[in-house]
């Protein structure tokens, strides 16, 4: 019998298998989706691995992850051939018998039979799960599923194929009363820190803050540093509400939060640029003057781009994007980037300076985002940043 579960609920760990996806021969975009609808569903993935199509590997994967989490999501190795062992290994690893399922054995010979195509006998290894499993129809294919529960944990067996196994994760997410999170985790989508300081600044909020049950989490994707806070905080007299937290954190990112649901600056702007139907202070469609020499005319390019065009909309709104590289330059990734961009709005000019290192060509898109932030500062009436 397992042991209770140590970690918190609601975690998860995802194996997927295959040799294929060992060789490389084709992406885990299955592991990858399953991660994201599990964190939508408000479940913490813990751990990713990806096995051989063997036995014993999946039967070990199995086992490491039973010990670590509430949901063992396994992908893959339900086809009919002798490769396929994935029901074997988990009901090894869970010290169960198999048993034939005529349901499914049922709906097997039936999908068959519609498509015209001969009933093999190694089919009926399709029809086999772990003694006492709950069936998961398939709707897209021969190879149903199943969720089998021991200890207070459940394993979870899906088809390899993305368009069978995706709407049956659905099914079985709802099925262990799963649903989906009403909202995501706090966040902030952050520019012009380096990812080593907006940790530094979160962790210090956290670490003054004994009674806040949380931690924070933080993904470098250039130009952007995001910061993601889990976990909640104790009421109490003393203690900091997590309304209270989020405050703190907001204040100690001041003048760096692009967004606060994950957005880029570009898209952002979009919608101000578009509709006016944006979050920027301005609520008609914003038209623009462009002059960009910075992102070698990538943002220009972005900004003409849009469709439809904003008409009318706040006049003379002049932005100027301007660059010096330092012992690089475009084409020749060392050194930095000293960027300035000024946005004059009604006569007020924002200026807004940044320095980046200029890691390789995508620094001109980072250019590009950088002018765009500026831009929503500017129009928010924000100061100007880096000045």
């Amino acid at each position: 019998m397992l042991e209770p579960l140590t970690p918190a609920p609601r975690t998860a760990c995802v194996i997927t298998v295959g040799d294929e996806l060992l060789r490389g021969e084709i992406a885990d975009t299955n592991g990858t989706e399953a991660s994201r609808r599990l964190t939508a569903h408000g479940i913490t993935t813990r751990s990713r691995h990806t096995v051989a199509d063997d036995r014993q590997d999946i039967s070990d994967a199995v086992g490491h992850g039973l010990g670590q989490a509430w949901l063992v999501l396994v992908i893959g190795g339900l086809g009919p051939t002798s490769d396929d062992v994935t029901r074997y290994a988990v009901g090894h690893a869970l010290g169960l018998d198999m048993e034939d399922r005529e349901e499914a054995w049922d709906a097997v010979c039936r999908r068959l039979a519609d498509l015209r195509i001969e009933v093999h006998p190694d089919n009926r290894r399709q029809a086999r799960f772990p003694v006492g499993s709950v069936l998961l129809p398939n709707a897209h294919g021969t190879a149903w599923g199943a969720r089998v529960t021991a200890g207070g944990r459940h394993v979870v067996l899906l088809p390899g194929p993305p368009k069978e196994c995706l709407p049956m994760l659905d099914a079985a997410l709802a099925g262990v009363g799963a649903r989906p999170a009403a909202t995501a985790g706090p966040r902030w989508r952050t520019m012009g820190l380096p990812e080593p300081e907006v940790a530094a600044r979160v962790d210090a909020v956290l670490k003054a803050t004994p009674g806040a049950r949380a931690t924070a989490g933080y993904c470098w994707r250039h130009p952007y540093v995001d910061v993601t806070l889990h976990g909640g905080a104790e009421q109490g007299d003393t203690e900091l509400a997590l309304t209270e937290l989020i405050g703190e954190i907001g204040e100690a990112l001041a003048g760096h939060v692009v967004s606060r649901d994950g957005r880029s600056a570009r898209e952002r702007l979009a919608d101000a640029v578009t509709s006016g139907h944006g979050d920027s202070a301005v609520r008609a469609p914003v038209r623009l003057t462009v002059d960009d020499s910075l992102s070698h005319g990538r943002f220009q390019q972005w900004y003409e781009g849009l469709a439809p065009q904003a008409d009318g909309g706040p006049a003379g709104i002049q932005v100027t994007a301007t660059g010096t590289w330092h012992a690089g330059s475009p084409t020749d990734h060392r050194g930095s980037v000293a960027m300035t961009c000024r946005v004059t709005v009604d006569g007020t000019t924002h200026t807004c300076r940044l320095d980046e290192p200029n890691l390789g060509p995508e620094v001109l898109d980072g250019a590009a985002e950088f002018i765009a932030w500026s831009v929503l500062r500017a129009l928010d009436g924000e100061p100007g940043c880096g000045a």
